[in-house]
């Protein structure tokens, strides 16, 4: 999906709830976080599945430079390295690009910028036990981005609960939205990051980019 939100909610077994989300870049939805389980904009009861930007203006978001704080408190971005985090990104990572090319899509190269935007923000929804595209100190998914130096986001994919890389890519595959913004052949870039505990006890987010 690369042009509106929408939202996605699944039953998980048992009595857990969860809900994975995607945004397409140029809709952003600022609003509170409320109390429930999960939530991608205004609450965490009501989950947007993700967000999809269309192509437009490669115009900034004016007052937008590269920062490493998304919240306050502010979580630091981690370095790539050989750690369960760092494995399970690369692991997402593989999955998508495995389907993309099953599916005639070229695969996705890692970008930086990307990785550190979307490590960013699931530090930032694990910290402080929020899930939504909207950070906590109010910026969107493309802002996030721009923020790291990055003004061709195409969209973002966020997921909360599943505890392995298959479990989350399975949640998105799952979702048509979700779907089709890791099918997505225009996107050429990625941004993984993955946040270990938290109320949610982990927190997913794929951020995708133009070039």
């Amino acid at each position: 999906m690369n042009v509106k939100f929408s939202s996605v909610k699944r039953e998980a077994r048992g009595a857990h709830r969860r809900r994975a989300r995607m945004i397409p870049i140029g809709i952003v939805a600022a609003a509170g976080v409320l109390g429930g389980s999960l939530a991608v904009f205004n609450s965490q009861d009501n989950a947007t599945a993700g967000e999809a930007f269309p192509r437009a203006s490669h115009t900034a978001t004016p007052g937008a430079t590269p920062s490493d704080q998304p919240s306050s408190p502010a979580p630091t971005a981690s370095k790539a390295g050989n750690s369960k985090v760092d494995r399970y990104e690369a692991e997402i990572h593989r999955l998508v690009n495995k389907t993309r090319v099953e599916h005639g899509c070229a695969p996705l190269h890692r970008d930086p910028r990307l990785d550190k935007a979307a490590r960013l923000h699931s530090q930032d929804m694990a910290a402080h036990s929020h899930y939504s595209h909207t950070s906590t100190d109010g910026k969107g998914p493309k802002e996030r981005m721009e923020a790291q130096g990055y003004d061709d986001a195409s969209g973002e994919n966020i997921d909360a609960w599943p505890t392995t890389p298959q479990g989350a890519f399975d949640a998105w595959m799952h979702s048509p939205e979700h779907r089709d913004q890791i099918l997505a052949c225009h996107s050429k870039g990625t941004g993984i990051g993955v946040a270990l505990g938290g109320k949610h006890r982990a927190y997913w987010t794929q951020d995708f980019g133009y070039k």
